[in-house]
C-alpha cells in the first residue's frame, strides 16, 4: 500500500496527490492520501513542523511497517548539517535505517546506501515519471543552501563524499549504541523502569555522569537539553548539595529529582520551577 501526504504547503500539492494516485493505479497498487495542517507558528520552523506532521500522519496507518525513500545523498547532507549544527553522537549518527514509530509499528529506510544519481539513473532507464517540488531550489532553507552551494564545492574535490559521510553516520550509530549501554550500567537500569540508580553516579568521571543523564532525557521521551545545561545539572544531581537544599535540576517544562539516591523527572509547575 502507498500514503502520500499532502501537506498544503505548495500551491501544486493538489496536483502532486492527484499525480500519487495515478502511478498507483498503474500499478494497482491501493493509495491513501493523508492532508495534514502544517503549524506554522509551531516555533521550530517550517521543515521541522512539515515533518511532525508527516510522521503524525504515517503513524496513523495500521501497517507494521512504514518504508520511506530517504537515500544516502540525503543521508549525506544531514550529516553535514549536524556537523555545522555542533550535535553530539546522536545527531552525527544522521538518519536511521530502522526506528520504532509507535508500538507495533517501524520506519525503515532501504536506500539509505544508494545514492540519488543511481535512483535517477533507474527512473531514466526504466521511464519511471517524477516530480521535483520546486522549494528544493530555495536555499533560504538550510538544507537546500547545503545541497546547492557547499556540496557541489566538496563533490568537486571529494567525488566519494557521501559514501564517507554515510560510514560516520554508521560509525556514530555504533557509538552511540555503544554510550547507552555503558549509561544503562551506570544507572543500573532494568528493563522499562520509570527511574534510574544515581548513587554509583557520584564518584564517576563528569562525562560519564552527563552521558547517563543525557540517555536517562531520552528514556523518559524527553528532549536533552545542551551540554552546558547537562554539565550544571549534572553538577546538581551528582553532588553533595548545600545543607538543607534538595538534588533538584531542571528547565524545558521539566523538573529532575534525586530522592534517595533514585532519579524522577516531573513536568514543573510554572516558569520559576524551570529555572531552580
Amino acid at each position: 500500500q502507498a500514503i502520500h501526504v499532502n501537506h498544503g504547503i505548495s500551491k501544486n500539492a493538489h496536483n502532486w496527490a492527484q499525480f500519487c494516485i495515478e502511478e498507483c493505479a498503474k500499478r494497482h497498487v491501493p493509495i491513501t492520501v493523508e492532508i495534514v495542517n502544517v503549524d506554522r507558528q509551531s516555533g521550530t520552523g517550517l521543515e521541522a513542523a512539515a515533518r511532525e506532521a508527516r510522521y503524525q500522519a504515517l503513524m496513523k496507518s495500521d501497517a507494521k511497517f512504514i518504508l520511506t525513500a530517504q537515500h544516502q545523498t540525503d543521508q549525506a547532507e544531514t550529516v553535514l548539517h549536524q556537523m555545522l549544527r555542533g550535535t553530539g553522537l546522536q545527531g552525527l549518527a544522521g538518519m536511521g535505517e530502522a526506528r520504532e514509530l509507535r508500538s507495533g509499528q517501524m520506519l525503515l529506510r532501504p536506500l539509505l546506501n544508494v545514492s540519488r544519481d543511481d535512483i535517477e539513473k533507474y527512473a531514466k532507464d526504466n521511464q519511471v515519471k517524477s516530480i521535483e517540488d520546486e522549494s528544493n531550489d530555495d536555499t533560504t532553507y538550510t538544507r537546500n543552501y547545503i545541497r546547492h552551494d557547499i556540496v557541489p564545492v566538496i563533490a568537486a574535490r571529494f567525488s566519494h563524499y557521501a559514501n564517507s559521510l554515510e560510514r560516520i553516520a554508521r560509525h556514530a550509530h555504533e557509538s552511540a549504541e555503544l554510550n547507552e549501554a555503558l549509561a544503562k550500567i551506570d544507572l543500573k537500569w532494568h528493563g522499562e523502569e520509570a527511574c534510574a540508580y544515581a548513587d554509583a553516579l557520584d564518584t564517576l568521571p563528569l562525562p560519564r555522569q552527563i552521558n547517563a543523564l543525557y540517555y536517562w532525557l531520552r528514556w523518559q521521551k524527553l528532549a536533552p537539553p545542551t551540554r552546558d545545561q547537562l554539565e550544571a545539572w549534572a553538577a546538581q544531581l551528582f553532588r553533595e548539595p548545600p545543607e538543607g537544599k534538595p538534588h533538584l535540576a531542571g528547565g524545558h517544562g521539566y523538573v529532575i529529582r534525586r530522592r534517595r539516591d533514585v532519579l524522577t523527572c516531573e513536568k514543573s509547575a510554572d516558569r520559576k520551577a524551570d529555572s531552580s
